[in-house]
């Protein structure tokens, strides 16, 4: 667990902080995203965690301990930082690359050659057809998976994403946050991400920090609370006036209360994983005031309706204005 106490820093020459009063927990096993305005201090607050800044108050507790309870750079060996520079040594291989922090740890070479190999599975690069490759020999979407993967290498519990996908086209960004998400599902690693994009937050985050100017917390909740309730103008202000579309991309069908299925061979079959923002377009794609819920292990579970997304659409709103 992380948690930050009353943590602010005031940089030298500066009479203004660029985090203020920072307070929050990230739970073992959390995505924990800082999003916010340019200069809100989303990096500064990232990088006081394993010390590549140090506060100027407050502290940072790491399972309960302050991170100085160690020197900076034992600290440094025991968390993953990934970048969106990458920073790959471009005159040492994809195997050499990844092996950087276990080597400084002193794992023997028969365990980082099986790391490696590991590793390069599970960001999806094949080992025999890359291992021995070099950073400019690979694509900017594979270079952001090895940076990942060396991030990963000496199994940190605790990991420091720094708008790791930010230096690739859309379509490659989304896939690497599917495949990370993916991986996260069996890691299960202690994770405190970046982002410029509210979008990006929403998708990646167990919980959500929203920074203002000053680096003040301005709420700190899961994505579904802070698009249902927003505790501030700024922060609804934020989230964007399409925060309702963004809801429904976090609900799955799955989740909720399906109708009955009799005389709906005709409908459009909608599988039961699908977000409710995609269950609506195919429905009006389709044609269709209904679509046929179905599932991999049990077939047909029953019936969705527009009008039932669009109901939980009107509650939102109406959470919002406090009706």
């Amino acid at each position: 667990m992380i948690e930050f106490r009353d943590v602010s820093k005031t940089y030298t020459g500066s009479s203004r902080p660029v985090v203020k009063d920072l307070s929050f927990e990230v739970l073992d096993g959390e995505i924990c995203v800082l999003v916010g305005p340019s200069g809100c201090g989303k990096t500064t607050s990232m990088r006081m965690v394993n010390r590549l800044i140090e506060p100027s108050s407050g502290e940072i507790l790491i399972d309960g301990e302050p991170n100085t309870a160690m020197s900076a750079t034992q600290l440094r060996r025991r968390i993953g930082y990934a970048i969106q520079q990458i920073g790959l040594f471009p005159h040492r291989t994809i195997a050499d690359n990844i092996a950087t922090v276990p080597g400084l740890v002193g794992w023997e070479k028969a365990r980082i050659t099986a790391r490696v190999d590991e590793l390069l599975e599970l960001v999806g690069l094949d080992p025999e057809q890359y291992r021995g490759r070099y950073p400019a020999e690979l694509s900017g979407g594979q270079q952001q998976r090895v940076g990942v993967a060396r991030a990963m290498a000496a199994d940190p519990p605790i990991m420091l994403m720094d708008e790791p996908f930010g230096a690739v086209d859309p379509i490659t960004r989304h896939r690497l946050q599917d495949e990370f998400l993916r991986i996260q599902q069996e890691i299960k690693k202690t994770i405190v991400f970046v982002t410029h994009d509210i979008d990006e937050a929403i998708k990646m985050g167990d919980k959500i920090a929203i920074l203002k100017e000053g680096g003040i917390l301005a709420q700190y909740d899961t994505p579904e609370n802070i698009l249902a309730a927003p505790t501030s103008e700024f922060v609804s202000s934020f989230v964007g006036s399409d925060r309702v579309l963004k809801r429904l991309s976090l609900m799955r069908v799955s989740e909720m209360d399906l109708e009955p299925a009799n005389g709906s061979d005709t409908l459009p079959r909608i599988d039961e994983r699908t977000n409710l923002k995609d269950a609506l377009s195919e429905m009006i794609g389709a044609g269709a005031e209904r679509g046929l819920v179905v599932s991999d292990r049990s077939g047909v579970r029953g019936t969705i309706s527009i009008q039932q997304i669009k109901n939980l659409s009107h509650r939102t709103e109406a959470g919002r204005h406090g009706v």
